[in-house]
């Protein structure tokens, strides 16, 4: 081999072992490579798996956190409901406080703490003390509650509750305490704007006063008898003992009115209210030549208007018992008898007949349309214009409870010239002035006779007739103002009642009211329960008392027995059941409060 030949192959070798060398070490840099790159994996995955348990571990949490404070602020909720429900008078804070925390415990177990807040409006701050369910004393009077913004009185309440929770992955994680949630909800009972409507007629005082004694000895018991405050059932001295009408319209006020928030009226009704004066001519029985001129004097029958004075209201029913001049007493006719002139008769010696209401008594004075009392349709008119002038409009509920003894028979539009005394007359027997009285069959008093059966109500002008309402009776829907009657006025004003949103509670009491001696005997139960239904829910369609003129052709609802309750409407025989049935009354008025 040439010296060349060998330098060529020395140079081949020495490449192939360079290449070589180098083959072998980068055979080594990529051989450790692939090592680092799983090492490096493990390490991002481990941190992963840690990061994504600590995301699961905080979501846990938080939904934990999420779930109980929705049970939480359901429960405090409820709670909040449970007070206002019990946001009456007679309940204190203390009340208020047990419901609460006794509904959050019934809808969630493991409550921390409970705390309610009002506002006492007679006390103020400090009044009261509450311990809470950490044994903890607190005021829970909060200004914030008292009023709203244009300042009138509320019934609001806030109760705050806290329940402790115990989480999941931080407690284990990191060691985490419990976290308190907290939660509040307000709550507001209506208030309350009431006029208590109470009948006042001669008849409130049968049970003292027979009527059918002589009617000097009848004039003179009733007198006697409200200068000493004993005219039953109307008034009693040994109440309760003996109950009485005057003592459970005082207990319902008392029970039933939140002082300084609620406002309360006391109407009343009897001859009066009348809208215009009158001064009525009246010719003596004896001596035959006399004649008296007795004026009748406008009146609202108003007690006293609206007020959140709760003590004015009880003095202003209390106080008229064995006070005759008082206006809430029984009424008496006024004596016949002229003061201008002196003149008096000898019989009658009061204006308007010899003689009451029961039949067989003679009626040739005219008693029955000169001087009928029970004016029911005035005393509605009168309580619904106190609501609508004087009640207040913002979160209030507006009621009326009616109590009367009998049928209407008796309106309340007066003035020298129509000569009507306050009642229709009967169609057929003469002008305004012919007294409303036949002698076969016997006629109520200002009522059409209705003796078989027939129900009529009347449209009150030709413009209403001519609508076509189905529960006016007039024949060919022709006006006849003599047709209008004492009951078909105080049905258009229970309407005129409805149309403003006036729940009305009606009270029939007595035997009158199922069993009058003329006429219809149920023509004052039939009234009420209309009354009633009208203020049931404001629909006209609905008659829970399945009262008359509420159907086109179909009566949806049975008219219920004589004497039973229904709907809107009590009955009660005598002033014993009068307390239960307020008492009722009052219980549904809450209802209504809260709903």
């Amino acid at each position: 081999m040439s010296d060349r030949c060998r330098e060529e192959n020395g140079m081949d070798v020495k490449k192939v072992a360079q290449w070589l060398k180098a083959r072998y070490l980068r055979a080594v840099q990529f051989g450790r490579q692939p090592e680092q790159q799983q090492g490096q994996t493990l390490v991002i995955l481990t941190f992963s798996i840690i990061g994504l348990l600590a995301l699961v571990g905080l979501v846990t949490d938080g939904g934990l956190i999420y779930v109980h404070y929705g049970h939480l602020r359901r429960a405090i909720d409820a709670a909040a409901i449970s007070a206002a429900n019990q946001y009456r008078e007679g309940r204190g804070i203390e009340e208020l406080y047990t419901a609460a925390v006794e509904t959050v415990q019934l809808q969630l177990g493991g409550v921390h703490n409970v705390r309610v807040y009002w506002c006492n409006h007679r006390e103020g701050a400090g009044a009261d003390t509450v311990i809470d369910m950490q044994g903890e004393g607190y005021d829970p009077h909060d200004p914030d509650l008292c009023s709203n913004e244009n300042h009138l009185p509320r019934k609001r309440m806030r109760v705050e509750g806290q329940l402790e929770v115990q989480l999941a992955f931080l407690r284990i994680a990191l060691g985490e305490d419990p976290v308190m949630l907290g939660a509040s909800a307000e709550s507001e009972a209506a208030v309350l704007n009431l006029v208590l409507l109470l009948d006042t007629s001669e008849s409130m005082a049968y049970d003292s006063c027979d009527p059918s004694l002589l009617e000097p000895d009848f004039f003179a018991c009733l007198e006697a008898c409200r200068a000493t405050g004993n005219c039953q059932p109307f008034d009693s001295t040994t109440a309760p003992t003996e109950p009485s009408v005057r003592w459970a319209a005082s207990k319902f006020v008392e029970s039933l009115m939140r002082d300084g928030v609620d406002r309360v009226a006391v109407y009343h009704f009897d001859k009066v209210p009348v809208a215009e004066q009158s001064v009525e001519v009246f010719q003596c029985a004896w001596p035959l030549t006399a004649t008296v001129r007795v004026t009748v004097t406008p009146s609202s029958g108003r007690v006293i208007s609206l007020t959140t004075n709760k003590q004015l209201v009880l003095d202003a029913i209390d106080q008229g018992q064995g006070n005759p001049s008082d206006p809430l007493n029984i009424y008496i006719r006024p004596k016949a008898e002229d003061p201008a002139t002196g003149v008096s008769c000898a019989i009658p010696s009061h204006v308007g007949g010899s003689y009451g209401q029961d039949t067989g008594y003679p009626e040739s004075q005219g008693y029955g349309y000169r001087w009928a009392s029970t004016n029911i349709g005035g005393g509605l008119r009168e309580a619904i214009s106190e609501l609508v002038n004087n009640g207040s409009t913002d979160a209030a509920v507006w009621v009326i409870v009616l109590l009367s003894d009998g049928a209407a028979n008796s309106t309340d539009q007066m003035a020298d010239s129509n000569g009507w005394w306050s009642c229709p007359s009967l169609a057929g027997q003469g002008g305004p002035n012919y007294r409303n009285y036949l002698s076969t069959p016997p006629v109520p008093f200002c009522r059409d006779p209705e003796s078989d059966g027939v129900v009529t109500r009347h449209c009150p002008s030709q413009e209403i007739c001519d609508r076509g309402d189905p529960w006016y009776t007039n024949p060919g829907h022709v006006y006849n103002e003599w047709l209008y009657d004492a009951d078909d006025y105080a049905r258009d004003i229970a309407d005129l009642a409805s149309s403003q949103g006036i729940a009305i509670y009606s009270i029939g009491f007595g035997p009158y009211v199922k069993s009058e001696s003329r006429g219809r005997p149920d023509a004052g139960e039939r009234l009420l329960r209309y009354i009633a239904d009208v203020g049931d829910d404001g629909d006209l369609k609905t008659a829970p008392c399945g009262s008359d003129y509420y159907w086109d052709d179909v009566v949806v609802d049975p008219v219920p027995a004589p004497g039973e309750d229904c709907g809107n409407y009590y009955y009660t025989e005598d002033a014993s059941g009068l307390q239960n049935v307020f008492e009722d009354i009052a219980s549904r008025i809450f209802s209504r409060l809260t709903r």
